[in-house]
């Protein structure tokens, strides 16, 4: 009969620990060795596989050699800004450590150096690089859309309280950090992809939208802009061209399964068209492919008509 499995210590139980700190809680080598046991890095113990980012980051942070902070799509997805690539199970954790110290070097994390040089927040608990650097540093790799739907999140979201203070905006943070990586590897990436990105986008897909009229050469909208009739509020449209009275909505798929959301939306695209707006729908499907962008933005020349430049087609 086997012998029973010793319990864990209680300040352990359920919880990621360091090998270490096991041994010095009493717990055997054995015990630390059982299936029970994931062993999520070297010298880490999980009570299971890390399920979430914020759950393997909480997990590798208690063996990782200080001072560090997680950086680019870590730091990115941490704070809830839209990553090209979620993180799951197997994918590697970011993380960055000052000039002079060595990278961290582990199957579970891509290690690099420069945090002096960077601004640090804490999100869950645990040292990040802010958003205005992180970006940056995406922005030097990354293709360019994605750049740019990362940077219209940020653009999008509340200024803190020292910003509102000096009257900067989180774009205006954006272009400071740009500027203050002149010269640097990827800066010049970095400013071609800040000169498209926008305050009020709300989603990634608002954003694929919005580029997609640039690359065709149609004027510029206004982003979820007020529409009202003397005054009164009638709606936030997605994409405004006030001059010519057309909106392009975009409709995600819970405009279509959730049944409040559909008759709300029924009821405000017939407002809207009573008072004269022309208003086009736009959906996933119209943005999957260079014909069907090619298809998209004819309809909408021609709704513009004479406020918008002949399009161009030959879009990617």
């Amino acid at each position: 009969m086997p012998a029973p499995l010793q319990p864990l210590p209680r300040a352990l139980t359920g919880m990621p620990f360091s090998v270490a700190t096991g041994l010095r809680a009493g717990v055997s080598r054995g015990r630390l060795r059982h299936p029970s046991l994931h062993p999520a890095a070297f010298g880490l113990r999980t009570p299971g596989q890390p399920q979430t980012l914020a759950q393997a980051a909480r997990a590798l942070a208690l063996v990782l050699p200080q001072p560090w902070a997680w950086s680019r799509e870590t730091a990115a997805e941490l704070v809830g800004l839209p990553v090209p690539e979620a993180w799951h199970p197997g994918l590697p954790l970011s993380v960055i450590r000052p000039q002079g110290s060595s990278p961290v070097r582990r199957p579970e994390v891509r290690g690099h150096l420069g945090l002096e040089r960077r601004g640090v927040i804490f999100c869950f608990g645990m040292p990040v690089v802010d958003p205005f650097a992180t970006w940056c540093d995406l922005a030097a790799y990354l293709d360019r859309d994605a750049a740019v739907i990362i940077g219209d999140a940020i653009a999008a979201r509340s200024s803190g309280p020292d910003d509102v203070r000096m009257g900067r905006t989180a774009l205006a943070r954006l272009a400071e950090e740009v500027r203050r990586r002149s010269g640097s590897r990827g800066a010049c990436r970095a400013r071609t992809a800040l000169a498209l990105v926008r305050e009020g986008s709300r989603s990634p897909m608002e954003t694929r939208a919005r580029l997609c009229f640039l690359e065709a050469g149609l004027p510029e909208p206004e982003l979820n802009a007020t529409i009202d009739d003397d005054g009164e509020w009638v709606a936030i449209a997605d994409f405004v061209w006030r001059r010519a009275r057309v909106i392009v909505e975009y409709q995600g798929d819970h405009h279509r399964v959730d049944k409040w959301q559909w008759r709300a939306d029924i009821g405000r695209l017939e407002r809207l068209r009573d008072l004269g707006w022309k208003v086009i729908l736009m959906t996933a499907a119209d943005l999957a492919s260079r014909e069907a962008k090619a298809a998209f933005v004819g309809r909408l020349h021609g709704a513009l008509g004479a406020a918008a430049a002949s399009p161009r087609l030959s879009m990617a």
